[in-house]
């Protein structure tokens, strides 16, 4: 089957329903799966016992976040999506373009990854008969980030309108990691974005064609490869993830594959909404709300929302940047 085909078949809500392998919807392996946190990764920052928490407000430990795969997907393309990022992380910087599609294809295994396991699990665990926490159905809504992540099957090239690839990504340098055991992971799973931090490397995924890059490319207040404190970076998390939530459009997409490669194009941009009233351009994200980012700030920094809003002024504080715009530096150790 072509890969295409096989994108098609492993997000069937049939396939999702029936615990076929996540990432080509064929037969499971009888393991335990693919580890959605890889275990490499789980063994660095020490991550086995330490919990996720879920859509439903219940947490599972890091271990058993697996999901179906069968044995040519995991030791196949997937095994390669991993070893290329593991020096990324190593490393602490991003040195090509081609480092970018690796986390993109990465940081789209992870979003799929939680999302099939929602699908399994039930939304109230004391009543069995209850539904799940997210319907087989919604992994269709993943196509695109599937397309992604397969893309490391084959030689791929993109022609996007926005940006190399069709995805956001942002990168930051986080100061002052006791070691490369550092860990911080966040998502909006709505909003289809990720956040990882691994030591000094911070990496902020979203799943949106690159949206963000065409009306951000450098990220919010600019801010792109700032070298930032723990708490700045999980700030300007908040604010990428809370962006990504007001997402109001798609991507029309044309796509080829022959044997040996597959091609990529992004055609237009299709607005939920349609245009901008009194104007002729397209709305491709919903009205920025400070009251609504200030409750996602709370959570992600997790801090009490009056530390992060001034109700006087109902604008949200910035531990980003001072009145002149500038980079609030971390104190020296």
């Amino acid at each position: 089957m072509k890969v295409f085909e096989l994108t098609d078949r492993a997000v069937l809500e049939s396939s999702i329903a029936n615990k076929r392998c996540f990432a080509c919807g064929g037969a499971p392996s009888t393991g335990i799966g693919e580890h959605v946190i890889p275990k490499w990764l789980q063994t660095q920052c020490n991550l086995f016992d330490k919990r996720l928490t879920l859509l439903n407000g219940t947490s599972i430990p890091y271990r058993k976040l697996t999901v179906p795969c069968c044995v040519d997907c995991n030791t196949g393309f997937l095994s390669t999506i991993e070893a290329g990022v593991q020096p990324i992380f190593h490393r602490g910087s991003i040195s090509s373009d081609e480092e970018k599609l690796t986390l993109g294809r990465w940081l789209s295994k992870i979003l799929i990854g939680i999302l099939v396991k929602e699908t399994s699990l039930l939304l109230d665990r004391s009543k069995p008969s209850s539904s799940t926490i997210v319907p087989p159905s919604f992994i269709d809504e993943l196509q695109h980030c599937h397309f992604v992540m397969q893309s490391a099957r084959k030689p791929t090239s993109f022609r996007c309108i926005h940006s190399e690839y069709p995805f956001s990504l942002y990168a930051y340098t986080v100061s002052n990691p006791r070691n490369n055991a550092e860990f911080d992971l966040s998502t909006n799973l709505a909003g289809q974005s990720v956040s990882i931090r691994i030591g000094q490397l911070g990496v902020i995924f979203i799943n949106d064609g690159g949206f963000q890059m065409e009306v951000g490319p450098t990220g919010p207040f600019g801010l792109l490869g700032a070298e930032l404190s723990r708490t700045q970076f999980r700030e300007i998390s908040a604010r990428v993830h809370y962006k990504a939530a007001l997402r109001d459009a798609t991507h029309s997409y044309l796509t080829f594959e022959s044997d040996e490669s597959i091609q990529i194009e992004q055609l237009n941009v299709r607005s939920f909404s349609g245009y901008l009233p009194g104007s002729n351009e397209l709305q491709i994200f919903r009205d920025w709300n400070e009251t609504e980012l200030s409750y996602a700030m709370s959570g992600y920094m997790a801090v009490d929302r009056s530390i992060v809003f001034d109700e006087a002024a109902q604008v949200c504080r910035t531990s980003l940047i001072d009145q002149q715009g500038k980079l609030i530096a971390e104190p020296k150790p």
